[in-house]
């Protein structure tokens, strides 16, 4: 009796806690109307923040939210447990380090000009001999550089604007409800004005690739519910998306 007791002891405390899952950590870039912090209240907001909160909620995780820059933001979630950053684009050198909750949403990316800018493109190509602005570890602006088109890379999106209205760009590649809300934010909405669509993108949340594979279903099974019974239509009519 004295040995079923004492192994029965040993097996306690060495069997594993069952619990609920760990807080996840969610990082966001700011990335207006999506993802962004409020400037009066210091709250987290966006499109892409309320849907990923309610998939949370639904699931029944725990979470902290804080925002990051993009290259902080990738780092950690490759290398930190229950860690997930987005929205971002599921690309091919990304695909394999993360584990991918998505598509979120579709996002439209287009070439922003001046307005002043006589010039019609016909077609995206017709943009590839002039200057383009990106940022420091943009996607797209990367995959542009590497087929050829005229990248200039600031060190946020936020200079974009200001380099396109004083003639240091001949346009600014970015996501077209993202791109009039700096340039409303920093006053040069009225000098800009759409020269063409490039494409549509879509958005995902990326999760440390250590992350149970089961969460990953579970959160992409919600993904899925909240397409399908109208939640995410009426979040992305509040902040204005098409």
């Amino acid at each position: 009796m004295k040995s079923l007791k004492s192994s029965l002891v040993c097996c306690l405390a060495i069997a594993p806690a069952i619990s609920h899952a760990d807080t996840i950590k969610l990082l966001i870039q700011e990335f207006a109307p999506f993802t962004h912090t409020d400037v009066k209240t210091g709250e987290i907001q966006g499109a892409l923040t309320e849907k990923i909160q309610e998939i949370l909620k639904r699931a029944g995780d725990s979470y902290t939210i804080s925002s990051t820059s993009l290259a902080r933001g990738l780092n950690s979630t490759l290398n930190d447990d229950n860690t997930c950053l987005f929205g971002f684009r599921r690309t091919p050198e990304r695909e394999n380090l993360y584990k991918w909750v998505g598509p979120l949403v579709t996002d439209n990316w287009v070439l922003y000009g001046r307005k002043t800018d006589s010039l019609l493109l016909k077609n995206f190509e017709d943009a590839k001999p002039y200057s383009i602005g990106s940022y420091k570890n943009a996607a797209t602006g990367m995959q542009l550089s590497e087929q050829g088109y005229k990248i200039e890379f600031s060190n946020q999106d936020e200079d974009n604007p200001r380099l396109l209205v004083n003639n240091r760009l001949r346009y600014w590649i970015v996501s077209e409800a993202h791109g009039m809300v700096i340039a409303q934010q920093l006053g040069f909405a009225n000098d800009i004005v759409r020269a063409i669509k490039y494409k549509s993108q879509e958005l995902n949340m990326l999760c440390n690739a250590r992350m149970d594979k089961q969460r990953i279903e579970l959160y992409n099974k919600i993904n899925k519910e909240l397409d399908n019974d109208g939640t995410m239509e009426k979040i992305t009519r509040k902040y204005g998306i098409k």
